[in-house]
């Protein structure tokens, strides 16, 4: 066999195993895409979490119930945080779940609660915290998850849900008060741009099952 010959042939198992790289790359996100882009599951958990909570802090606020910030979040963390933990464990006995598409979406949410989680015990230790910088916070990184949530699962209408905490995140931080009435927003923000989300692709994959 000449030199030549043995160039060709290199270079031919070279695409060949480029060309097989990139179909298992494809098949990988596409694995992604179905599971991440169907389950709701989580937004619904968090999105109904969320939307009590701001409630009840509204009603705290206002005086109908017990002023208290931990004794409201802190359950809310406990049973959301847990119920992930319990959804995850499942999820990996029911199959292999490291693919790109997966790890892009499930690492982008929790950043979410690692971000919000981190500035709410450290600014309650330090005595620092503030409820319009929480909510600015969270819309912010919400925002961001359902983006990267939309590209990598290909449901496309999610970037109007991303596009929906940008604008609630353009106001946060343009307005100047931050009063009980803001809760109310937050609640309604939670179950329309993530709790109804959540329903709608929960819809999706019984769809498609």
């Amino acid at each position: 066999m000449t030199d030549h010959q043995k160039d060709l042939d290199g270079a031919d198992m070279a695409d060949r195993t480029a060309a097989t790289d990139l179909a298992l790359i494809r098949s990988m996100m596409e694995a992604g895409r179905r599971r991440a882009g169907i389950d709701g599951t989580h937004f619904v958990l968090w999105g109904a979490l969320l939307m009590l909570a701001f409630f009840a802090q509204y009603m705290s606020v206002v005086g109908y119930i017990p002023e208290t910030i931990i004794g409201i979040w802190g359950p809310v963390t406990v049973i959301g945080w847990g119920a992930e933990f319990w959804m995850a464990h499942r999820e990996r006995r029911q199959g292999p779940g490291r693919n790109i598409a997966l790890i892009a979406y499930s690492t982008s949410w929790a950043s979410v609660g690692l971000g919000v989680l981190i500035y709410f015990v450290i600014s309650l230790a330090a005595g620092t915290f503030d409820g319009r910088t929480t909510s600015i916070l969270a819309s912010g990184l919400i925002g961001a998850a359902f983006f990267v949530t939309a590209r990598v699962t290909g449901v496309n209408w999610l970037l109007y849900v991303a596009l929906g905490w940008g604008l609630l995140l353009t106001y946060l931080a343009h307005t100047t008060v931050y009063d009980a009435e803001m809760l109310l927003v937050m609640a309604g923000a939670s179950a329309l741009l993530i709790l109804l989300p959540g329903q709608l692709m929960k819809r999706l994959a019984a769809d498609e099952a």
